[in-house]
């Protein structure tokens, strides 16, 4: 089988920093083979303590990597120069353009994950990367940063597992359970001794209180600076009506709903998804929790503006190229039809 690995190699060189002597291991992805995702358990528990050193993964277009020194420990999330931040994980910090570190206390736990996302536009010839950290012992996961990369939509094709913090253990042993996800959805054994693909959901988030109190902040504020009129509240999320229907009927959230809308981040005028001359026909118990709480108990045939902060639509989720994570959702949505659930 042959691998594409010269890419993520070349950038192992670009990694600042490092002044030990650098491992690095290709994970095998076949050359046929394109990951919108991917996903390493990184073994901490085997680090000796007082010493400094930088672990993770390269793949070609971006570097994901715990930065351990005697002191502190961070996560590193990098892609190229030619990167636009798009969101970023709450007290983060931007060390540059192309660069975004967390700090945190890598001891408190034994083992993580690191997460590398993608989401492309092939019409507007640009890829979004995010990069995230999983904690086992509290089951949740931390948003390091989103970038945005124009002029390329090229997904995951090839990855490196690098090293240069002193110790005995191997790559082998430090990086002990990789996968990837196609673009077409299902996951790749990278390398895993495991049987079960990874489960990412439900997208747990560290930062969703404080992720929250921001949104409502965000929200109070576009509706004082009149950018938007849906200036009523219901368990959690803002909403006005934008036509009312004659007829009684109403809608539930286990419904099977056939409806006109319009979606697009608050703030902006670009639209992510929207329906045209034809309706489109989904199960509520299946879409987002603000879609299920905003059409609950409105008639058929309204017409409604959902405002709908982060943790009631994607989450930090790289859910698509044009719906950064943690992003407040306006929806414009009309009620045709509905079937209750059977």
């Amino acid at each position: 089988m042959k691998y594409l690995i010269l890419g993520a190699i070349l950038w192992m060189h670009t990694i600042t920093g490092f002044s030990q002597k650098l491992a690095s291991t290709p994970l095998p992805i076949s050359a046929n083979t394109k990951l919108s995702s991917i996903v390493t358990t990184v073994k901490t528990s085997l680090l000796e303590q007082g010493k400094k050193g930088k672990l993770g993964i390269a793949t070609n277009q971006s570097k994901l990597y715990l930065n351990v020194s005697k002191k502190k420990s961070s996560i590193v999330f990098e892609v190229p120069n030619t990167s636009t931040l798009l969101s970023s994980g709450l007290q983060t910090v931007v060390v540059s353009k192309s660069s975004v570190s967390w700090d945190f206390d890598v001891k408190k736990e034994g083992q993580y994950k690191l997460y590398i996302a993608t989401a492309s536009d092939s019409a507007e010839n640009f890829i979004v990367y995010s990069g995230y950290i999983y904690f086992p012992e509290l089951n949740k996961w931390k948003l390091i940063a989103s970038f945005r990369i124009n002029g390329s939509t090229e997904n995951i094709i090839s990855a490196n597992a690098f090293n240069s913090y002193p110790t005995n253990a191997t790559l082998d042993d430090l990086f002990i359970d990789s996968w990837g996800q196609r673009d077409s959805g299902p996951w790749l054994k990278i390398k895993s001794n495991v049987l079960q693909n990874p489960i990412l959901t439900p997208f747990s988030d560290i930062d969703s209180t404080e992720q929250s109190q921001l949104d409502t902040y965000l929200i109070q504020k576009a509706i004082e600076s009149k950018q938007t009129d849906a200036i009523h509240f219901k368990d959690g999320l803002y909403f006005t009506l934008m036509k009312t229907s004659s007829r009684s009927e109403l809608v539930h959230m286990t419904d099977t709903a056939t409806i006109f809308y319009k979606g697009y981040v608050i703030g902006t005028d670009i639209v992510f998804d929207q329906t045209s001359k034809e309706t489109r026909t989904f199960p509520l118990s299946r879409l987002i929790r603000g879609w299920q709480i905003g059409l609950d108990n409105t008639h058929i045939g309204d017409k409604i503006k959902l405002v709908i902060p982060s943790g009631l639509g994607y989450g930090i989720r790289t859910r698509s190229p044009k719906i950064p994570p943690n992003s407040i959702l306006v929806f414009e949505i009309e009620t045709v039809d509905t079937k209750p659930k059977k």
